[in-house]
């Protein structure tokens, strides 16, 4: 299973293997925040990111965690 914002593998994210959650830490934090995740909510994410249905967001997940925790990669 993979993001549903940004597709990255599921298994591969700590924070969604632990969670259950359909998305991975870095879209959680950046796009819903400390808000239940919802369908409703990925969609609004993704509508306000203008992602169509099969796109997906593209991002460096290890450098945009570092950014969030004020360090350097």
């Amino acid at each position: 299973m993979n993001c549903a914002i940004c597709e990255t593998p599921l298994k591969n994210d700590l924070f969604a293997a632990v969670t259950g959650e359909p998305v991975c830490s870095i879209c959680k934090i950046n796009y819903i925040g400390g808000l239940p995740t919802t369908p409703e909510r990925i969609q609004s994410a993704c509508d306000t990111l203008g992602l169509k249905d099969g796109e997906f967001l593209s991002q460096d997940n290890a450098a945009e965690a570092a950014r969030i925790l004020g360090m350097k990669l």
